[in-house]
């Protein structure tokens, strides 16, 4: 289950990236769409709003008044000059004829009125922030809004700093009069649309290194799969080997078993009990090899025997303790666990081989073991393993549970790593390094979780 969680997370992420990505692009485009019908719409706006005042303003609304009657002509295909000279028909003279208007001053106001609300209403579909300020870049209208002379110098300097943040973004444009001579400035920002798509490439950019990355942790964790399942196969291979010679041995035991020698000679007796001992030995570890990589069968019993039955195995043959070695136990642990007690007693045997090893060199060296019930939560199993050897190095001290280091000479680097996986994937506990120092010796740290009330 571990396994196929940990293929199908990255490929889920993967999902949920690329969805992301194509629904955030999505939604840009339908912005930009958007947009750009409002940008239309509001040119049509101001086309349709300015066209009749203007024209009439322009046009309709003028002529020639002449000053001997008072008969009138539109000024339509005459210069708007202030006045002309031409012949009169109802005076039958050549008069002086003067430019007026023909609307009237309210009809005139209601046309400008209409005209600076028209600008109004275009400026308010905008989504963006605009300021007309004079020559000397001080605001006067603000979003359509004349500003009061009553407003702050406080309020007045931040619109001051507002008008240099949107000229940083877009150059003011010049607003010119009838001569010619520039009156003021239009100061505009841009929309938010416009900023997000300054940053289109980065998010772009950002989500095909996340996938990139992504891309990569899969390949490690595959390969990582790749190198636990030869060592698997390599330790099932290694089991299958070792059981055709165990089946030949245990026969030749048996045969030995039925010589007169082994009932009358106490020495081949002996020595026959020691071989079948270790026959047996073989037997346990070839059954450990033959677990690996299949779920343990976890049986309900107490930490000490398994840690004991080691411990024995250990003092009871020449060659693993030295004589300035001394093994001590201090087992205080009362709780159930579940526990494989095959392959649990492979991670004892793995951390008592390191510390004899540690201890070599030295005089007067201790190995301790001890246990004890910790109170938490549903309560925990504490699993100590101390010597006072060598040591380990500082700064090999973060490699130590790593597939392939080893700190002695011809080691494979496997007993930790193999220790770590049968604790924590087949055990649900942890085993971690609590403290080693050169020349003062190493402690492991086992802990496993207790069997509560409830469950007992």
């Amino acid at each position: 289950m571990w396994s196929l969680k940990t293929r199908l997370f990255p490929l889920f992420v993967v999902i949920v990236l690329v969805w992301v990505f194509f629904y955030y692009s999505y939604s840009l485009v339908s912005r930009l769409r958007e947009a750009r019908v409002n940008a239309n719409e509001t040119i049509a706006w101001f086309w349709a709003g300015a066209q009749v005042p203007m024209s009439r303003l322009a046009e309709l609304g003028m002529m020639y008044v002449c000053s001997g009657c008072g008969s009138t002509t539109p000024a339509y295909g005459f210069e708007s000059d202030s006045s002309i000279t031409r012949f009169c028909q109802e005076c039958g003279l050549v008069t002086e004829w003067y430019f007026v208007s023909m609307e009237g001053i309210e009809e005139r106001e209601r046309l400008f009125y209409r005209t600076r609300r028209l600008f109004k209403d275009l400026v308010n579909r905008l989504d963006y922030t605009t300021i007309l300020s004079d020559t000397d870049m001080v605001p006067q209208v603000v979003n359509g809004i004349a500003v009061a002379d009553t407003m702050s110098e406080e309020s007045l300097k931040s619109l001051m700093l507002l008008t240099e943040e949107l000229d940083a973004e877009n150059a003011p444009v010049p607003i010119m009069d009838s001569f010619g001579e520039t009156i003021g400035y239009l100061h505009y920002g841009s929309d938010e649309l416009a900023k997000e798509l300054l940053i289109v490439p980065y998010i772009e950019l950002g989500i095909l290194v996340i996938l990139v990355l992504l891309f990569f942790y899969v390949i490690r964790i595959e390969m990582k799969k790749e190198k636990e399942l030869s060592w698997i196969g390599f330790a099932r291979e290694t089991a299958h080997q070792i059981s055709t010679p165990l089946s030949s041995l245990m026969g030749w035991i048996e045969l030995l078993r039925e010589k007169p020698e082994a009932e009358t000679d106490k020495e081949f007796a002996e020595a026959l009990e020691f071989i079948e001992n270790d026959v047996d030995r073989l037997k346990q570890i070839a059954s450990r090899y033959g677990q690996m990589g299949k779920k343990p069968k976890l049986e309900k019993c107490m930490i000490n025997s398994v840690i004991l039955d080691s411990v024995h195995y250990f003092c009871g043959h020449p060659g693993f303790l030295t004589d300035n070695m001394n093994l001590e136990t201090e087992l205080k642990s009362e709780y159930l666990i579940d526990l494989n007690r095959v392959l649990f007693s492979w991670v004892i045997e793995n951390l008592l081989k390191n510390s004899i090893a540690a201890l070599k060199e030295t005089r007067g060296g201790i190995i301790r073991i001890s246990t004890r019930d910790i109170q938490e939560g549903s309560g925990l199993v504490e699993v100590e393993i101390a010597d006072n050897g060598k040591g380990i190095p500082f700064a090999d001290q973060k490699r130590i549970f790593k597939t392939g280091f080893s700190t002695r000479r011809g080691g494979w680097g496997l007993g930790l790593t193999l220790s770590r996986r049968i604790v924590e994937h087949y055990h649900n506990g942890n085993l971690r390094l609590k403290a080693s120092s050169p020349g003062k010796g190493t402690t492991f740290i086992i802990m496993l979780p207790a069997i509560s009330e409830d469950a007992e």
